[in-house]
C-alpha cells in the first residue's frame, strides 16, 4: 500500500544484503519519460497497469539479485504477486488503514494519483476500501511483515 514503508524498509534492507534496491514507479518514470501521476491523468489507470506489468517483466529480466519497492497496486493487476513470487521472494509490509491514514493524511497524497485531492473522509475511506481489496493479493507474498511500527533494523533482520 502506498505509505507502507517500501522504501523506508528497502533502502536499508538492500545496503544490509549487499544487493541494489530499485523503485518500479522511478523505472516506469523513466521509461515514460513522465511522472506517475502525469501517466495516470494522460493516459489512465488500465495504461498504467500495463505498463507497471512490462516494467515489472522487463526489469526482472535483465536483473538477478536486488529489493524492489513496487507500487501498492503492481501485486494486483496482470498476475503481478504470481509472476514476482516465481521471480523470487515477496515481502508485504501489513500496515493498518488507520496508519496509512495518519502517514499519509495531510501530506503524502499529491504523487498519489489514486489519492490525490481527497478530503480527510474520502482519504480514510478509500484507504480502508484499497487495504480490504488488495489483502487477497498482498496475502500471497512469501513473507507478511508488521509494518505499523517500522523499526528498520528489527525487520531487516527478521528479514535478512
Amino acid at each position: 500500500m502506498p505509505g507502507a514503508g517500501k522504501t523506508t524498509l528497502g533502502l536499508p534492507l538492500a545496503k544490509s544484503l549487499n544487493l541494489p534496491f530499485f523503485d518500479l514507479d522511478a523505472i516506469i518514470e523513466a521509461k515514460e519519460g513522465k511522472a506517475i501521476k502525469d501517466i495516470f491523468t494522460d493516459q489512465g489507470e488500465a495504461y498504467f497497469r500495463e505498463v507497471e506489468a512490462r516494467a515489472l517483466r522487463d526489469f526482472c529480466m535483465v536483473h538477478q539479485a536486488f529489493i524492489l519497492a513496487t507500487g501498492g497496486g503492481t501485486a494486483c493487476f496482470h498476475k503481478g504477486v504470481q509472476f514476482m513470487n516465481e521471480q523470487g521472494t515477496t515481502v508485504f509490509i501489513n500496515v493498518s488503514a488507520a496508519e496509512l491514514f495518519k502517514r499519509l493524511h495531510g501530506k503524502g497524497t499529491q504523487d498519489r494519483p489514486l489519492l490525490n485531492g481527497k478530503t480527510s473522509e474520502q482519504l480514510e475511506r478509500e484507504l480502508e476500501g484499497k487495504v480490504m481489496k488488495r489483502l487477497p493479493y498482498y496475502n500471497k507474498a512469501t513473507i507478511s511483515i508488521a509494518g505499523d511500527r517500522i523499526v528498520p533494523q528489527a525487520i531487516i533482520e527478521k528479514l535478512a
